[in-house]
């Protein structure tokens, strides 16, 4: 593959006026269960009759064969008189096999968020998040698949919340003052929905800062072989440090037609938080460039992809072949041009004497 394009210079670039990154404080990677010591949360409500629970494939999975029982558990990020972080991110990633049919509100998973001044909850289905208020919400998520949740908050009064990069709740919230805390869990099986499972991936939390690059694509960029690489309609990114990238911070370009679209942004099975998974809604076409730009404000990079097959080598050996035909006849041109033009020479000196 190297040698059949390698003329092709990869594209990968970054305008980077200030490079930091967020910081990953905790992670649960939900392979043990979460009141375990080295995961540090509090059982509030713990799992019992109808509920189960176990830890399966890296995933904490409950289970709840009918309704109901609720479960909660429970992580300080800080305690009163300990002054919660100057800026939080938390993310975590969660799939449900329960859609939210005639329901509202409760009767699946569940997280609680509380940081600074805020105090706020998103219900959590397998097609559909819902704020606590109900005001906000996200649906046609797929169900019974993992999707990628992210809280923010750089004030501890404003936040947003995003599925899968698309943010459905950007809100102003002054209800706390204190410590901050987190709560996962569920309420699974209420509402006649028998057999509900939720799946846990991991939690992570953090502080956020700006201004982090990509230093490297899968599949790589630049000129790539479709059959080598068929139906490309997603690529990760990796990036120099802790990072999430949004919907809205992604722009696509093409150099013909219509250019694809991103649907989704994930992290996908305890990766770690500087690779994210870009989804698109269509491969991207043949024979064209698709340039993606991706900023956070701060830093921009570039990523570039052309889905083209190689020149055949048969074709390579006939262009060579005609550029030496070519230039044999250029050579024996001049020759036979220069023998002319020695001839004139020689005759017109016979011709003075």
């Amino acid at each position: 593959m190297t040698a059949r394009i390698g003329f092709i210079l990869l594209v990968l670039t970054a305008c980077v006026s200030r490079v930091s990154a967020d910081e990953t404080v905790y992670r649960y990677e939900c392979d043990v269960f979460p009141n375990d010591v080295s995961a540090g949360w509090e059982v509030f409500n713990p799992c019992e009759d109808p509920c189960t629970k176990s830890v399966e494939n890296g995933h904490f999975v409950l289970r709840w064969a009918r309704p109901n029982d609720i479960v909660n558990y429970h992580l300080w990020i800080a305690e009163p008189p300990a002054a919660p972080p100057p800026t939080l991110w938390v993310e975590w990633r969660f799939r449900s096999n329960h859609p939210i049919g005639a329901n509202f509100f409760t009767c699946d998973g569940k997280f609680t968020l509380d940081y600074d001044r805020i105090h706020d909850l998103v219900w959590m289905y397998g097609d559909t998040a819902i704020s606590f208020s109900g005001d906000d919400f996200v649906g046609g998520l797929a169900v019974d698949e993992f999707h990628t949740y992210r809280f923010e908050s750089t004030d501890g009064v404003s936040f947003t919340v995003a599925v899968d990069g698309q943010v459905f709740m950007d809100v102003i919230d002054i209800k706390n003052a204190g410590g901050a805390f987190l709560q996962m869990g569920g309420e699974g099986a209420c509402g006649g929905f028998l057999n509900t499972v939720n799946e846990w991936d991991f939690v992570r939390h953090g502080t956020i800062a700006t201004g982090e690059t990509i230093i490297a694509t899968d599949p790589p960029a630049g000129l790539l072989d479709p059959n080598d690489f068929p139906d490309i309609d997603r690529f990760t990114v990796t990036f120099n440090a802790a990072n999430y990238v949004y919907l809205d911070d992604i722009t696509v370009d093409l150099t013909g037609g219509i250019a694809p679209t991103v649907i989704q942004t994930l992290r996908r099975e305890n990766t770690v938080p500087d690779k994210v998974e870009i989804v698109l809604d269509r491969p991207m076409p043949l024979n064209e460039t698709t340039t993606f730009t991706i900023t956070d404000g701060t830093a921009t990079s570039i990523v570039e992809y052309t889905i083209r097959e190689p020149v055949p080598a048969a074709s390579a050996w006939g262009l060579a072949a005609m550029v030496l035909l070519l230039l044999t006849a250029a050579t024996l041109v001049i020759k036979k041009q220069a023998e002319i033009v020695v001839g004139c020479q020689s005759r017109r000196a016979g011709i003075s004497r």
